[in-house]
């Protein structure tokens, strides 16, 4: 073959891949888009979350790929009501391998319609373990002084998760478990405001999310039962370095297994921000807040007078709402970040009367998170 075609084919075959590479490191930025934390952990983890996303939706399929650790932290808690007792234990370490793909519906069907829907398809797989992260809480609570909620008193890295009666009836894990957790599929419809790279500043979507118990609860995979959840979404962009988003939510969910005595409170309210600055073209600055309602309904449960400081037992992470803060960066693709609870309320009166701060509390459940994921729209 002479040498000239030769080089000619070799410089149009060098061109094409460069053509189809150049969309896909451009496509694979998304430097204003949310977190989506979500709370995790051995309780308000085995029901539907709705973590934040994007109201304008995806331009092309996205894939995402986390890993998140979460540790939760709590004394034995024994509840009475009547003759009845519950027994409630949180310590361990829940380890999430998620991975989701966005599928925008214009590239199945034509039309106005699948123009403003996004479904998004969510698999775990999830390591409930001792884990490493009890000394390095510790650590921090010597350093800035806090109380260290009784953990001293008990072992590190163990796993000890219990929610059900006394005779072991209910959810009890006294080990390392590994499961395959819920599916989660999440619909978004555009009702304002223009899709992504569009030149509005605002969208609002409404949100569907539902969940299948494919997770077995004896194994801290799920509740057992199917949640769905509804949500109205707003995405807003004031300047071209910084974005906020919104959502507010109310999800209704199923029962634990029967033995755990307690219930979830059947409906669920939720709210949610975040914002985002853009230090340049690939990396951003991310921060939110999510505050939950109480997970479970007390229908007359009440703390035994055994459980010496309701601040170390479950009862705030049972019957209290839940305030997390999360904060992260994003750097191409890859976006690092960690969560912690600070709930702003008042205490239990047991509390109140050991003196501190009485305004705000922490339920520890989770305690603090940690979460790496990585982004690429195809």
């Amino acid at each position: 073959m002479p040498r000239r075609p030769r080089l000619a084919r070799l410089r149009a075959a060098a061109l094409t891949v460069l053509a189809a590479l150049a969309p896909v490191g451009a496509a694979a930025l998304a430097p204003d888009a949310p977190l989506g934390a979500w709370t995790p952990g051995p309780l308000r983890g085995l029901s539907l979350d709705m973590p934040l996303e994007d109201a304008r939706g995806v331009a092309s399929p996205t894939v995402d790929v986390r890993w998140v650790a979460a540790n939760a932290w709590s004394v034995p808690t024994v509840l009475e009501r009547g003759g009845d007792r519950v027994v409630v234990r949180l310590d361990a370490q829940t380890d999430v391998l998620q991975a989701a793909v966005a599928i925008p519906w214009r590239r199945a069907w034509a039309g106005s319609l699948p123009e403003r829907l996004t479904t998004r398809v969510e698999v775990r797989l999830l390591r409930t373990w001792g884990g490493w992260t009890d000394r390095p809480i510790e650590a921090w609570h010597g350093v800035v002084g806090s109380w260290n909620f009784q953990r001293e008193a008990w072992p590190r890295d163990a796993v000890e998760v219990r929610l059900g009666r006394a005779d072991g009836r209910g959810i009890t894990v006294t080990g390392p478990r590994t499961a395959l957790g819920d599916v989660a599929v999440r619909t978004a419809l555009r009702i304002a405001g223009d899709g992504p790279g569009g030149p509005g500043r605002l969208a609002l979507a409404l949100r569907l999310d539902v969940k299948l118990p494919t997770g077995a609860a004896s194994r801290l995979g799920g509740s057992g039962s199917p949640d769905a959840g509804l949500g109205l979404a707003a995405t807003w962009a004031p300047a071209r370095w910084l974005t906020g988003h919104a959502l507010a939510s109310l999800r209704a969910l199923g029962p634990l297994p029967r033995g755990a005595a307690l219930r979830p409170r059947p409906l669920q309210a939720g709210i949610e921000a975040s914002l985002v600055a853009r230090l340049g073209g690939r990396v951003a600055l991310i921060v939110e807040d999510r505050f939950l309602a109480p997970a479970f309904g007390s229908h007359g449960w009440t703390l035994s007078p055994e459980v010496e400081r309701p601040q170390a037992s479950a009862w705030y992470a049972l019957f209290r709402a839940h305030n997390q803060l999360s904060a992260g960066v994003r750097a191409g693709e890859v976006t690092v970040y960690f969560s912690e609870d600070f709930t702003p309320g008042t205490q239990h009166a047991r509390d109140a009367r050991e003196g501190g701060q009485r305004w705000f509390y922490d339920s520890n459940a989770p305690d603090l998170a940690l979460g790496v994921a990585w982004t690429r729209r195809l």
